[in-house]
């Protein structure tokens, strides 16, 4: 019985067997009926044929499959299984205004994963920026930084920043921390002395390297030995500097030591 399981195994994954085989096989067992549903040669008119297979599992497969025709994942839409629709919307294939219909669903996670589409409309990526849910929010911050990296996206305008600054998500101000790096160094400082007033340890941690020494300096007690570290290095403070020479921690106090008044003053010691 165990070698007749993976010989049918291998045929799937092999796709040697004739649709009516692979029908036949996903009758016998709903493991195998999964499996079928996701292989990225699976034929067509198999895949359409489990789209209406009674298993939920089988039919998230088909919604996720390349290969599943526009007409069938227009269907599949329909549904009002949460995580069918979630593999609806990820899928290239599904028409544009079916994507803009889910991008409005009431669950959430059926929204996020409408970002990923490439056939969302602008509009409707814009409305998930201010949607509701924190997590949508965040995903949108998050893919959006990703455009931006990858450099088909402009950077944000200041009053786009400034709206980014001010969010009330504790989520989506840590994934701008994150990603400060991408941004032109004037808008780095400028967006890290405004989440330095956060007061988020987490927040401090990625920002701090880029702040004004007028806003990193009044954190050189922080318990984070990183960020006191960062301001060991950069400040201008002499009373500052020594205390941070002194620091209980080693990170700290060398870090200090690379700070150019050590090299003005030779006779400090780490």
């Amino acid at each position: 019985m165990t070698r007749d399981w993976r010989a049918q195994r291998r045929e799937i994954r092999a796709q040697r067997a004739s649709p009516e085989r692979l029908l036949t096989l996903a009758q016998l067992d709903v493991t195998l009926a999964r499996l079928i549903a996701q292989q990225s040669r699976t034929p067509i008119p198999v895949l359409e044929d489990l789209a209406r297979h009674p298993d939920v599992f089988t039919r998230r497969k088909v919604a996720g499959n390349v290969r599943t025709p526009a007409d069938t994942l227009r269907t599949l839409a329909a549904q009002r299984r949460f995580h069918i629709l979630k593999a609806v919307a990820g899928n290239p294939n599904t028409p544009a205004d079916v994507i803009d219909d889910l991008a409005r669903h009431p669950h959430h996670t059926v929204r996020i994963a409408c970002l990923e589409n490439r056939t969302l409309s602008f509009n409707r990526y814009y409305e998930l920026a201010h949607d509701p849910h924190p997590a949508v929010q965040t995903a949108w911050l998050a893919h959006e930084l990703e455009l931006i990296r990858a450099k088909v996206t402009p950077l944000p305008t200041p009053g786009e920043l400034s709206e980014w600054l001010d969010s009330a998500h504790l989520t989506f101000r840590r994934v701008l921390a994150r990603s400060l790096h991408l941004l032109p160094p004037d808008q780095q400082t400028d967006a890290a002395d405004a989440l330095l007033d956060d007061n988020d340890p987490v927040i401090r941690e990625h920002v701090i390297l880029y702040a004004s020494e007028d806003q990193q300096n009044p954190h050189a007690r922080d318990p984070s030995p990183w960020v006191r570290g960062v301001i060991a290095a950069r400040t201008t403070d002499p009373d500052l500097y020594h205390v941070l020479l002194h620091d209980p921690d080693q990170h700290v106090r060398r870090a200090a030591a690379r700070n150019p008044q050590h090299t003005a003053h030779p006779g400090a010691h780490p």
